[in-house]
């Protein structure tokens, strides 16, 4: 605690000393207060140092200084800090900007200053800050109840907190918060891509607590897929491709085992003929339900039978999960699997 209180001090100190000497040589770009720091030390408490610097200074070039320091959010790793974007908005005036006349409510009142409020929020909607009631009292103080800007941040105010859950195959819960490692995220993603309520996700950890590399296969995979693999007959090619899909802002690997389609594809736009002939009606029942069994993992393009992640995605690593997974699957012995993830063909 004491060490980060002193890094704090010399950070500010920096940034204090910089500024003086910008003063003394003439006019020097703002940029210069983020620059200023090295990368290593570029974390919340250097950045929340930066605006303090700003703020003793009471400068009119907070547009400026805002519109500078949301160029840095993500290098000082703070772009998913509330704090820091309450201590951005601080920056403006209280009460000046406030419009008094109808005049000034009807047209958009020091234009420059509610276009930059409304970046700052923009940039908290885009990494999915959520504001709240003092976010809110800032921005009104700041340039009234019902102006540009503040009805931009009780627009937030009302959505965000109904769209935070609408991605029905994602529980943010599970992510929010939490520090997750590479097999737990993948985790994450192949239940989201799993749309079988019977699939069972399993994690094989292949290393131990001194292996230096965190070596880990997880598979995703139903009984009806299963099912569908068995049916296979022997010397049929089966095909392991790779692809990414997002976790919020974390990049998965995940690999898929497909085949072939055997079924004919679906005509979405076949007409409904109206018959009033119902001599046939027991057969046309019969045909209806062998229709309705077309598996979900049965598309136009191909069969998916399983998917999964592993610690790296290369041709050698997909051979050993296909390993494991052939404890599971034993008719994968009988087929030919080929390898399709470093841009080479390799045929088992």
């Amino acid at each position: 605690m004491v060490l980060a209180q002193l890094s704090k001090r010399v950070i500010t100190a920096q940034i204090r000393s910089l500024t003086n000497t910008s003063q003394e040589a003439g006019l020097v770009h703002v940029e210069k207060q983020f620059e200023a720091v090295v990368p290593e030390k570029r974390d919340k408490d250097a950045f929340m140092a930066a605006i303090a610097t700003f703020k003793e200074k009471r400068g009119r070039t907070h547009v400026e200084f805002i519109n500078t320091a949301l160029k840095y959010v993500k290098d000082y790793g703070v772009h998913k800090d509330l704090d820091t974007y309450k201590s951005l908005l601080d920056v403006f005036p209280k009460g000046k900007m406030i419009p008094q006349t109808a005049f000034q409510k009807v047209f958009l009142h020091y234009p420059q200053q509610q276009n930059c409020a409304v970046k700052v929020l923009d940039e908290m909607e885009w990494h999915g800050v959520q504001p709240d009631k003092e976010i809110h009292d800032i921005v009104v103080n700041a340039f009234g109840e019902w102006n540009f800007a503040t009805k931009k941040v009780k627009r937030m105010l009302y959505w965000m907190p109904k769209l935070k859950h609408s991605n029905k195959y994602l529980d943010r819960r599970h992510l929010e918060g939490k520090s997750l490692s590479p097999s737990e995220l993948a985790g994450i993603a192949l239940k989201m891509m799993s749309r079988d309520p019977a699939t069972s996700i399993s994690l094989l950890k292949l290393s131990d607590n001194s292996d230096p590399v965190d070596k880990w296969f997880a598979t995703a995979q139903s009984p009806s897929q299963q099912l569908l693999l068995s049916e296979l007959q022997k010397s049929e090619e089966v095909f392991v491709d790779g692809g990414s899909v997002y976790v919020q802002d974390n990049l998965i690997r995940f690999v898929t085992l497909t085949g072939t389609t055997k079924l004919s594809p679906l005509d979405e736009f076949k007409k409904e003929e109206l018959d009033e002939d119902y001599s046939n009606w027991f057969e046309e029942w019969k045909k209806q339900r062998h229709e309705a069994k077309r598996s979900i993992h049965q598309q136009d393009h191909e069969t998916v039978f399983a998917m999964g992640a592993m610690f790296q995605n290369d041709n050698a690593t997909a051979l050993r999960w296909m390993d494991q997974l052939q404890k599971r699957n034993p008719n994968l012995e009988n087929l030919r699997i080929r390898v399709r993830l470093d841009g080479k063909s390799w045929l088992s």
